[in-house]
């Protein structure tokens, strides 16, 4: 098939088509610039469009296996899809948990060449329970991108340490979650005026800023490449920037929710809202929009933890804590940060650095990994026609700017109409 797009607006950073406005061929997967004699099967007016790379979620539990009933590998690529995702960081928390080259491979075998990637995650310990250390680097030569025990920190310091050191000569990362279990305790959120006055149990900063500290300091004595996923706090963000200053290998991500939502969202009890890290005060929030600017942090994740309803609809104390966003990954992160080319650097270019992965260049001859969307239009997705299985989350029914239009990818087309 040949698709052609005519004064559409490139937005790729890094790409010399980057800012322009162009007319192209898709032909076979493959950009090309379009001449005026060039013919198509379908032509698109995409005057007032925008072409972007496919954004990349870091973090995702994808159901499969063992969870199909939240989710799988159809469900949550159709899901992506509307929000924009070609590519899928699949968290290990699976049952069997992704633990051996073996489960690496059956991810890789049944998502390789369809329109949404899936890249695999290993743990890095056995069942994600801390203590003995897995084949990391089977699974690497198998596919995995990264190692993580998430949703769980590694709680054993000399576990931690092995790890980082396990994986530096082949330029692995560990992926981290900087958050202490033992002292978020049975914290409900945000330690603070809101969890006093809601009478709930609180979750301090230091929960996050400990473990940043041990991490950061494992990090420095063994070497290795860090990924600091879900940073929550204003202490967090600068914990970070002076580890950058000091020349360490380490990188960070935020989730959209805590960009989106303070702590006082949490005062109408719904559990949508519960999540961990917990949504954190205003002022939090405002470090973490200028960590985003400055570089500190270098991520924007969805962090789609999709769950069934028996999870959801109990008293938020005893719910689980998770939102299911993949759906709306671009409207959301373009009402986080106003600007389709962060949107494109933070939710594509930096994710696919990170990983050591190629960077998408939307330019003659690259191959289509792209999204086609309309910053200024208005959509509003019911529970009832999600892509998920799951509908944990609050944006279901409520209005959200930018579009989707359409995905390619692996020669490959999703039209979002």
């Amino acid at each position: 098939m040949r698709y052609r797009l005519n004064n559409v607006e490139i937005i790729a950073p890094g790409s010399d088509w980057n800012k322009k406005i162009k007319d192209i061929l898709i032909v076979n997967g493959v950009i090309q610039e379009a001449k005026a004699d060039d013919d198509a099967d379908k032509v698109i007016d995409a005057q007032g469009l925008s072409l972007l790379p496919g954004l990349c979620e870091t973090y995702a539990s994808i159901g499969d296996p063992g969870y199909e009933f939240r989710e799988d590998i159809e469900s949550i690529s159709q899901a992506a899809a509307k929000g924009g995702v070609t590519t899928i960081c699949a968290i290990a928390d699976n049952d069997p948990v992704t633990q051996h080259k073996t489960y690496i491979e059956y991810l890789i075998k049944n998502t390789k060449g369809n329109l949404i990637e899936i890249w695999p995650i290993g743990a890095i310990t056995e069942g994600l329970k801390g203590k003995n250390p897995t084949e990391m680097l089977d699974m690497h030569h198998a596919g995995a991108v990264a190692f993580s025990d998430a949703p769980h920190p590694v709680e054993n310091t000399g576990v931690m340490m092995r790890a980082l050191q396990y994986v530096a000569p082949f330029n692995g990362v560990i992926y981290t979650i900087p958050y202490d279990e033992h002292l978020a305790g049975e914290g409900q959120i945000n330690e603070g005026v809101v969890s006093v006055n809601m009478g709930m149990k609180g979750i301090p900063h230091l929960a996050e800023t400990l473990q940043i500290h041990r991490d950061l300091e494992l990090l420095e004595y063994a070497g290795g490449r860090l990924h600091l996923s879900g940073i929550s706090t204003a202490e967090g963000v600068e914990q970070i920037r002076q580890a950058k200053a000091k020349g360490l290998q380490v990188t960070s991500s935020v989730y959209l929710q805590n960009l989106l939502f303070t702590d006082k969202d949490v005062e109408t009890f719904d559990t949508n809202f519960k999540v961990t890290p917990p949504l954190r005060s205003a002022e939090d929030q405002a470090a973490l929009k200028k960590g985003l600017e400055d570089g500190t942090i270098d991520v924007i994740s969805t962090q789609h933890i999709p769950l069934d309803v028996e999870s959801k609809r109990l008293e938020f104390e005893y719910a689980t804590a998770g939102m299911a966003n993949i759906e709306f990954a671009f409207p959301l992160a373009l009402k986080a940060t106003g600007d389709l080319e962060k949107v494109a650097q933070l939710l594509s270019v930096a994710p696919r650095k990170i990983l050591s992965k190629e960077i998408i260049s939307i330019s003659e001859g690259t191959p289509a990994n792209i999204i086609l969307v309309d910053a200024k239009a208005e959509k509003t997705v019911s529970a009832s026609q999600r892509k998920s299985k799951s509908a944990n989350s609050p944006f279901y029914g409520q209005p959200l700017t930018g579009v989707v239009k359409a995905v390619f990818n692996n020669g490959k087309v999703s039209w979002n109409e």
